[in-house]
């Protein structure tokens, strides 16, 4: 299940492609849909959000081209959907990785290819391994086997439901290279969001029992990242 995200400086356009987005048959695939400001993006980033649907021109800010370039890592499983009726800057967004680029007003069919297209690609990255270094073997590991990560000296204790891999590797790679429902909850650690059962002020508790610290300067975006991915309160 996966976390769409929508980013205009048109907040009535934006509710408006949520709609569409909701008449899909791919809406079971997508757990949650959020509307954000593009100072939202800016402030929060990207943790917890799998696909993005992003304008080009975002008022007398950055535009979505720009978004884009500073914070969708290359190589990411992030998917950029631009959404515009400024057709001329179709070219420029091939300088940033996406998936697709939709022109308002939003034709049904496209839609749905750009869902389609972008929801594949984060399947088969979400089943996609990531390659470690650990006591001089070459290890595979899926992401989705990842609970947590814990840095110690130039070492990532690398934890699975049961076991654990001790890897040469920094976290700031670990980071980049695992998709977007890991999040930093403290400088040494990196948390699988799906594993979270309570996010309190000071740790997170997750499913299988772990407890791990959840620093001052993590807790705010932890928080709204983490109810970004899973959903609003009820």
């Amino acid at each position: 299940m996966y976390t769409v995200a929508i980013v205009d400086d048109d907040q009535v356009q934006a509710a408006a492609l949520a709609q569409q987005i909701k008449m899909f048959s791919y809406v079971q695939d997508v757990a949650n849909i959020v509307l954000l400001a593009p100072g939202d993006l800016a402030s929060s980033g990207l943790s917890g959000i799998d696909i993005l649907f992003i304008g080009v021109r975002l008022g007398e800010g950055p535009t979505g081209i720009d978004l884009v370039d500073a914070l969708v890592p290359r190589g990411g499983s992030v998917q950029v959907i631009y959404v515009s009726d400024h057709l001329e800057y179709a070219p420029q967004v091939y300088r940033t990785e996406h998936t697709w680029f939709l022109a308002k007003p939003v034709e049904p069919d496209s839609l749905n290819a750009a869902l389609a297209r972008a929801i594949e690609n984060l399947n088969c990255s979400q089943r996609k391994p990531i390659l470690v270094r650990a006591r001089g073997s070459l290890v595979q590991l899926v992401p989705q086997d990842i609970m947590y990560v814990e840095s110690e000296r130039r070492r990532a204790h690398i934890h699975l439901n049961g076991s654990e891999v001790v890897a040469y590797a920094k976290l700031s790679d670990l980071e980049r290279a695992l998709p977007p429902q890991f999040i930093r909850c403290h400088k040494s650690f990196l948390v699988n969001m799906d594993y979270i059962s309570q996010l309190r002020a000071r740790d997170a508790l997750l499913t299988t029992g772990d407890v791990l610290p959840v620093s001052q300067r993590c807790r705010k975006t932890l928080q709204e990242c983490f109810m970004r991915y899973v959903g609003r309160l009820v």
